[in-house]
């Protein structure tokens, strides 16, 4: 089956390790992208059957779901296989809910990028080992469900995903920067999130809700 797929990293040694993998695997490269906004231009001169895409691509200002969801507005159908340097349950089931076809962490062996490409263009689904691992040790459908966040915790979430540094955040609550950094600790935790970069995604892909008291 001939497939032509379209990359997109922000990370140039990214680009290039995808492309010669995928070529090596006999999967026809026929465009790359820097970034998101640029992904979205060449996808409207440059037809494909299957899109690579990393998740987080914060230098053209057009990432995350924002980026999917214009990809799958202009495109309809086009399967999409998304990098993602994050194992939460909660933003991969907001993925697969999503309608993207394949999800691969950065740490996937390189066989699983080909098979990943190629399953996408079936039309399945491609999850690979390390994050079915993640998946299948707790209840998805559980995870996939907001966590428990104070009013709080929510505040500096929304905050930090308007792009607002921890400083600006205490200004504006008329807090200490020591209690938002807690708070900010403390949903990760409910999370399940251990990194900023999960956090980060989480931020691009999933809901920020809760019901309980600071």
């Amino acid at each position: 089956m001939f497939i032509r797929t379209i990359i997109a990293d922000d990370h140039p040694i990214i680009l290039h390790g995808a492309r010669v993998l995928l070529r090596n695997a006999r999967i026809d490269v026929v465009g790359e992208a820097p970034g998101g906004e640029s992904l979205l231009t060449l996808l409207a001169r440059q037809s494909c059957d299957v899109v690579l895409t990393d998740l987080t691509m914060p230098g053209e200002g057009l990432d995350g779901l924002e980026l999917l969801d214009r990809i799958q507005s202009v495109h309809p159908g086009l399967p999409l296989v998304v990098l993602t340097g994050t194992a939460s349950p909660s933003v991969l089931a907001t993925l697969m809910q999503r309608g993207v076809r394949g999800a691969l962490d950065k740490a996937a062996d390189f066989d699983e990028l080909a098979q990943a490409v190629r399953t996408a263009a079936s039309g399945q689904n491609y999850v690979s080992q390390n994050l079915r691992s993640h998946l299948e040790a707790r209840d998805l459908s559980h995870r996939a469900r907001p966590a428990t966040l104070s009013q709080g915790e929510r505040e500096v979430l929304e905050g930090l995903r308007n792009g607002l540094s921890i400083n600006t955040i205490a200004q504006q609550r008329g807090r200490s920067p020591k209690t938002v950094s807690r708070q900010k600790s403390d949903a990760m935790r409910k999370l399940g999130l251990t990194r900023n970069h999960e956090l980060h995604a989480f931020l691009q892909t999933c809901p920020i809700s809760g019901s309980s008291n600071d």
